[in-house]
């Protein structure tokens, strides 16, 4: 399993675009999306189109135009997300570039790697396909709060312990 940019920035604009839509807007640009996910404008405009015929987004045009979730966060999946973005979640690399074609690769010979990575891409896609967007975005909120309130909490020495110099 390999995820690539196209995957991550995939799942970032998503999440992106799913925080936007919780905080009230109805549509966010892609100029937005491409600052604050730090991805350049035209690599994330290639990303949003991929997730836009993967039925991820939904782009609308005019003054306030930008993108939109297709459907409700909690009825995306993480795999969905990744197969419009990466073309695959996970290669199985006898079926798609065998390494022995005419060899122990053949459809007829069972080597018994094939099987293998056949049960591992079915355990990764039951992963993705059973976490959702709002899932990934509640985490991240989550784990983002807790990182704020870290930086903030005085530590035992700032906080009233004092120390007196003698």
């Amino acid at each position: 399993m390999r995820i690539t940019q196209w995957g991550e920035y995939g799942l970032l604009c998503s999440m992106h675009i799913a925080q936007r839509s919780d905080e009230g807007e109805s549509t966010v640009g892609a100029a937005e999306i491409a600052e604050v996910q730090g991805i350049a404008l035209q690599y994330a405009q290639q990303i949003l189109q991929r997730l836009r015929k993967g039925d991820i987004i939904d782009s609308v045009r005019g003054p306030h135009g930008g993108y939109k979730l297709s459907r409700p966060a909690s009825e995306i999946s993480l795999g969905e997300i990744l197969l419009a973005a990466e073309g695959s979640t996970f290669e199985v690399i006898c079926d798609s570039k065998p390494v022995d074609p005419e060899g122990r690769c053949r459809t007829d010979h069972a080597c018994g790697l094939r099987d293998l990575w056949r049960e591992l891409a079915d355990h990764v896609d039951a992963f993705l396909n059973g976490r959702s967007l709002a899932d990934l975005v509640k985490d991240h909120l989550q784990s983002t709060a807790l990182i704020q309130l870290k930086h903030t909490e005085p530590s035992s020495l700032e906080s009233g312990s004092s120390i007196e110099q003698q």
